[in-house]
Protein backbone atom coordinates (compact mmCIF):
# COMPACT_ATOMS: atom_id res chain seq x y z
CA UNK A 1 0.00 0.00 0.00
CA UNK A 2 2.82 1.91 0.44
CA UNK A 3 3.27 2.69 -3.61
CA UNK A 4 -0.19 4.07 -3.68
CA UNK A 5 0.62 6.36 -0.82
CA UNK A 6 3.75 7.37 -2.51
CA UNK A 7 2.36 8.27 -6.09
CA UNK A 8 -1.12 9.68 -4.64
CA UNK A 9 1.13 12.73 -2.93
CA UNK A 10 1.32 14.44 -6.08
CA UNK A 11 -2.36 14.64 -5.92
CA UNK A 12 -2.38 16.77 -2.24
CA UNK A 13 -4.42 19.71 -3.13
CA UNK A 14 -6.72 17.60 -5.78
CA UNK A 15 -10.59 18.91 -5.79
CA UNK A 16 -11.85 14.73 -5.87
CA UNK A 17 -9.42 13.10 -3.36
CA UNK A 18 -7.07 15.89 -1.95
CA UNK A 19 -7.82 16.75 2.36
CA UNK A 20 -9.37 19.45 3.64
CA UNK A 21 -5.87 21.25 4.87
CA UNK A 22 -5.31 21.27 1.43
CA UNK A 23 -7.84 22.35 -0.35
CA UNK A 24 -11.11 22.85 1.91
CA UNK A 25 -13.34 22.33 -1.49
CA UNK A 26 -12.34 18.69 -1.96
CA UNK A 27 -14.82 16.21 -2.55
CA UNK A 28 -12.73 14.01 -0.21
CA UNK A 29 -13.18 10.74 -2.30
CA UNK A 30 -11.27 7.71 -0.59
CA UNK A 31 -10.57 5.19 -3.13
CA UNK A 32 -9.95 1.18 -2.02
CA UNK A 33 -8.02 -1.18 -4.27
CA UNK A 34 -9.95 -4.71 -4.86
CA UNK A 35 -7.68 -7.95 -5.00
CA UNK A 36 -7.56 -7.68 -8.96
CA UNK A 37 -6.44 -4.16 -9.34
CA UNK A 38 -9.71 -2.18 -9.39
CA UNK A 39 -10.51 0.58 -7.62
CA UNK A 40 -14.12 1.78 -5.73
CA UNK A 41 -14.97 4.91 -4.23
CA UNK A 42 -18.55 5.78 -2.40
CA UNK A 43 -19.85 9.00 -3.68
CA UNK A 44 -23.01 10.79 -1.75
CA UNK A 45 -24.51 13.14 -4.02
CA UNK A 46 -25.94 16.33 -2.74
CA UNK A 47 -27.11 19.46 -3.85
CA UNK A 48 -24.05 21.17 -3.47
CA UNK A 49 -22.82 19.08 -6.46
CA UNK A 50 -26.11 19.73 -8.71
CA UNK A 51 -25.90 20.93 -12.11
CA UNK A 52 -30.06 20.97 -13.33
CA UNK A 53 -31.88 20.94 -10.78
CA UNK A 54 -32.26 17.23 -8.47
CA UNK A 55 -29.03 15.96 -10.85
CA UNK A 56 -25.42 15.71 -10.53
CA UNK A 57 -24.01 17.98 -12.99
CA UNK A 58 -22.20 16.32 -16.27
CA UNK A 59 -18.50 17.96 -15.37
CA UNK A 60 -18.81 16.58 -12.28
CA UNK A 61 -19.88 12.97 -13.42
CA UNK A 62 -16.67 12.89 -16.12
CA UNK A 63 -14.70 14.50 -13.04
CA UNK A 64 -15.68 11.26 -11.20
CA UNK A 65 -14.62 8.80 -13.68
CA UNK A 66 -11.47 10.65 -14.20
CA UNK A 67 -10.37 10.62 -10.48
CA UNK A 68 -11.19 6.62 -10.48
CA UNK A 69 -8.74 5.95 -13.83
CA UNK A 70 -6.29 8.12 -12.16
CA UNK A 71 -6.11 6.70 -8.83
CA UNK A 72 -6.33 3.08 -10.57
CA UNK A 73 -2.73 4.09 -11.82
CA UNK A 74 -1.76 5.14 -8.43
CA UNK A 75 -1.91 1.70 -7.27
CA UNK A 76 0.52 0.26 -9.40
CA UNK A 77 2.62 3.64 -8.86
CA UNK A 78 2.23 4.99 -12.16
CA UNK A 79 1.54 9.04 -12.47
CA UNK A 80 -0.16 9.61 -16.09
CA UNK A 81 -2.31 12.66 -17.28
CA UNK A 82 -5.63 12.13 -18.93
CA UNK A 83 -5.06 12.38 -22.72
CA UNK A 84 -8.59 11.71 -23.76
CA UNK A 85 -11.60 11.00 -22.20
CA UNK A 86 -14.67 9.84 -23.53
CA UNK A 87 -17.88 9.36 -21.39
CA UNK A 88 -21.13 7.96 -21.68
CA UNK A 89 -24.05 9.16 -19.91
CA UNK A 90 -26.52 6.63 -19.27
CA UNK A 91 -29.30 7.57 -16.51
CA UNK A 92 -29.55 10.41 -14.62
CA UNK A 93 -27.45 10.79 -11.53
CA UNK A 94 -30.09 12.22 -8.81
CA UNK A 95 -28.72 13.97 -5.71
CA UNK A 96 -29.60 12.24 -2.58
CA UNK A 97 -27.72 8.89 -4.20
CA UNK A 98 -24.93 7.03 -3.23
CA UNK A 99 -23.60 6.00 -6.19
CA UNK A 100 -20.02 3.98 -6.36
CA UNK A 101 -17.15 4.97 -8.71
CA UNK A 102 -15.10 2.62 -9.69
CA UNK A 103 -12.14 1.66 -12.30
CA UNK A 104 -10.14 -0.76 -13.75
CA UNK A 105 -6.76 -0.98 -16.28
CA UNK A 106 -7.80 -2.28 -19.30
CA UNK A 107 -4.87 -2.68 -21.43
CA UNK A 108 -1.18 -0.38 -21.75
CA UNK A 109 1.51 0.18 -24.23
CA UNK A 110 4.50 1.98 -24.25
CA UNK A 111 3.87 4.55 -21.56
CA UNK A 112 -0.07 4.77 -23.12
CA UNK A 113 -2.55 3.75 -20.22
CA UNK A 114 -6.53 2.53 -21.53
CA UNK A 115 -8.90 2.25 -18.64
CA UNK A 116 -12.44 2.36 -18.08
CA UNK A 117 -14.46 3.64 -14.93
CA UNK A 118 -17.99 3.31 -13.96
CA UNK A 119 -20.62 4.51 -11.84
CA UNK A 120 -23.34 2.71 -10.36
CA UNK A 121 -26.22 2.74 -7.66
CA UNK A 122 -26.28 -0.85 -6.94
CA UNK A 123 -26.93 -2.81 -10.07
CA UNK A 124 -27.91 -0.19 -12.24
CA UNK A 125 -24.88 1.66 -14.24
CA UNK A 126 -25.33 5.02 -14.75
CA UNK A 127 -22.36 6.51 -16.01
CA UNK A 128 -19.14 5.23 -17.91
CA UNK A 129 -15.95 6.48 -18.87
CA UNK A 130 -13.30 4.91 -21.15
CA UNK A 131 -9.64 7.16 -20.92
CA UNK A 132 -6.12 7.42 -22.44
CA UNK A 133 -3.59 8.05 -20.16
CA UNK A 134 0.29 9.54 -21.15
CA UNK A 135 3.08 9.34 -18.63
CA UNK A 136 4.47 12.84 -19.22
CA UNK A 137 8.20 12.64 -20.37
CA UNK A 138 9.60 14.12 -16.67
CA UNK A 139 8.30 12.47 -13.91
CA UNK A 140 7.99 15.60 -12.26
CA UNK A 141 4.27 16.21 -12.10
CA UNK A 142 4.49 19.90 -11.51
CA UNK A 143 6.55 20.52 -14.48
CA UNK A 144 5.06 17.48 -16.52
CA UNK A 145 6.68 18.50 -20.07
Amino acid sequence: MKLYHDTKQAHAHCIVCGNNENNPDTLQLAFTQDTDGKVTAPFQVTSRHQGYTGLLHGGLTSTLLDAAMTHCLFTQGIQALTAELTVRFIAPIQTGQLIMVTARLIGQRRGIYQLEALISQGQQLLARGTAKFIEPKSKDMNNPV
